[in-house]
């Protein structure tokens, strides 16, 4: 628990590090803001803001009166606790809700005026990884680099690598790949079902590594493609909190929010270890 709540305090100081504001000849009032990025592989956890602008300013929890629930396709729903008094984050404290593959959600948030909802269907199936080769390739001394690795610049060598996946029949799915529990490797839009690249940044003293990929339901899809998230840095490689890093105060370009704005919506994952091939025996 402390490590959740470790992990949900960096966000939401991310968040308000970003925080900008904008003018706008239409109506100006504050509109509720929502994200909650659902996975089997996660902990339930909603994100609740406001918009802001020139006439309005940031406020760390607007909605002190709020109430979050979510269910699953029995209807029963289950309400979400404010992980702190000041804190616009809500959790399954108790870890009891579970997310299954190809069941539909639905979330509700009843505030004084008003009650935010949205729903999403977890992909039924995953996307997998079929074959991941890495290949070791000698660098001279002065050509390694560094790249940020869960808030760290580590560094690395540039190897040649060729990913080839079994993607869903369906077009509107999205895909990203990661590695390292760090940023996505530039894989959303995969050609052909086949990554490649001559330069996967790989950590000096890795001969092997974790390789993710992640099918986001359409609407993370359109989400995405609408450039609130362009990279995942400094988020672990956790798209809930790319999102929330990326939220500045303004009304998103997309969303499927009723009665509000922001994002509910879901992943799946299929992993797979990759050995980085003729890797030299470390003396």
């Amino acid at each position: 628990m402390k490590k959740l709540i470790y992990f949900l305090f960096a966000m939401l100081t991310v968040a308000c590090d970003n925080i900008h504001t904008v003018d706008a000849p239409w109506d100006t009032k504050p509109i509720p803001v929502v994200f909650s990025i659902l996975s089997p592989d996660l902990p339930v956890q909603v994100y609740l803001n406001q918009t802001c602008n020139s006439n309005y300013l940031p406020v760390k929890n607007p909605f002190t009166e709020a109430k979050v629930f979510i269910c699953g396709p029995d209807s029963n729903w289950t309400e979400l606790t404010r992980l702190k008094a000041d804190t616009s984050v809500f959790v399954d404290l108790q870890k009891t809700f579970s997310i299954e593959k190809g069941k539909t959600y639905s979330l509700k948030i009843e505030l004084d005026n008003k009650t935010v909802h949205a729903q999403t269907t977890i992909p039924a199936v995953a996307a997998t990884i079929e074959s991941a080769v890495c290949k070791y390739k000698a660098m001279a001394e002065n050509a390694s680099y560094s790249v940020r690795i869960n808030n760290e610049w580590v560094a690395v060598n540039g190897f040649p690598i060729k990913v080839t996946c079994k993607l869903l029949p369906e077009k509107d799915y999205g895909y990203d790949l990661s590695a390292f529990a760090n940023t996505g490797v530039g894989l959303t839009y995969l050609i052909d079902n086949v990554f490649e690249s001559n330069d996967f940044a790989c950590p000096k003293d890795s001969s092997s590594f974790m390789l993710r990929l992640y099918t986001l339901e359409p609407n993370f899809k359109k989400y995405q493609i609408e450039g609130m998230i362009t990279e995942m840095d400094d988020t672990g490689g956790n798209l809930m909190a790319a999102i929330i890093q990326k939220f500045g105060g303004v009304l998103p370009q997309f969303s499927n929010i009723v009665n509000g704005v922001g994002l509910f919506s879901s992943y799946v994952t299929d992993s797979t270890r990759v050995d980085v091939t003729n890797y030299p025996s470390q003396n």
